[in-house]
């Protein structure tokens, strides 16, 4: 027979699996996992954000603005109203890893927050302290420009922008921003040669001065493309990290990305390519 204690014993078991029951995980909710390093132009209802590339490449590797001695990192984009009538672009604020060593902005009256105090006109990233903000403000404009200087070298990786409109109006989406230091003491390929298509088409990697591959080219009478999209065996090829790319037909192609570089580069022996 079952006595009182042991009913409340068995209930508060139930009870129990019954809330862990409830409690339980799923994996990756929408949208997620996002490839690094992120987009280089994202829209919201109301804006677009495009990142600038210099040479193909994005970051751009300059001479600090306040010290030339120095090598920054310069991340520039462009964010304007999606349309003529639209809201205005009265503030954009970016996500900052806390690992990049910020020299300077552009234009000046940018607002730098410390990390985990957020931004405090749109309250973007309250207690992030892996991360800190940098607005930019410019009232009664559809479209403006900000650059972002870190110190030394730097890779993008996946980040926000946040974009308000007067007091109401605010949007953001995904975009590569500034995220991944660089280390200073290993070298920076800038071009390799590889032999590729099984061996029968020299493949020339261009990389950008933070070493990740913006293009591949060959030489006559291989031929190389940028398609926008590469099937293999009916899929669309994502995820293509390995360095020495992907060969498929009858060794006849070889492509590289995405996501590095972001569009896909192939070379092959004949057209059509791939």
């Amino acid at each position: 027979m079952l006595t009182r204690n042991n009913l409340l014993l068995i209930a508060l078991i139930v009870a129990m699996g019954a809330l862990f029951a409830t409690a339980e995980v799923k994996a990756n909710p929408s949208g997620v996992p996002v490839s690094d390093p992120g987009p280089f132009s994202c829209t919201t209802s109301s804006f677009k954000v495009e990142a600038i590339l210099v040479g193909g490449a994005f970051p751009a590797l300059i001479p600090c603005p306040t010290n030339p001695g120095q090598t920054c990192s310069d991340y520039g984009y462009k964010v304007s109203a999606l349309s003529p009538t639209g809201p205005n672009v009265d503030h954009a604020v970016f996500a900052i890893a806390a690992t990049q060593d910020l020299s300077s902005t552009s234009p000046s009256g940018s607002f730098v927050s410390p990390a985990g105090a957020g931004d405090n006109t749109t309250n973007f990233l309250i207690n992030a302290k892996h991360e800190y903000t940098i607005r930019f403000n410019s009232s009664n404009t559809k479209s403006t420009e900000a650059h972002i200087y870190i110190v030394g070298s730097s890779s993008p990786r996946v980040s926000s922008i946040l974009v308000r409109s007067g007091t109401k109006l605010t949007e953001s989406c995904l975009i590569a921003g500034a995220g991944v230091a660089g280390d200073p003491f290993q070298p920076v390929f800038q071009e390799q040669l590889a032999l590729v298509a099984g061996g029968k088409c020299n493949a020339h990697l261009i990389f950008d001065s933070t070493g990740n591959l913006i293009d591949v080219t060959t030489d006559p009478p291989c031929v190389s493309a940028r398609p926008e999209v590469v099937f293999v065996n009916g899929h669309a090829l994502q995820n293509n990290t390995s360095p020495s790319g992907i060969t498929f037909g009858e060794n006849t192609t070889t492509c590289y990305g995405p996501p590095k570089p972001r569009t896909p580069s192939c070379i092959c022996t004949a057209l059509p390519c791939p």
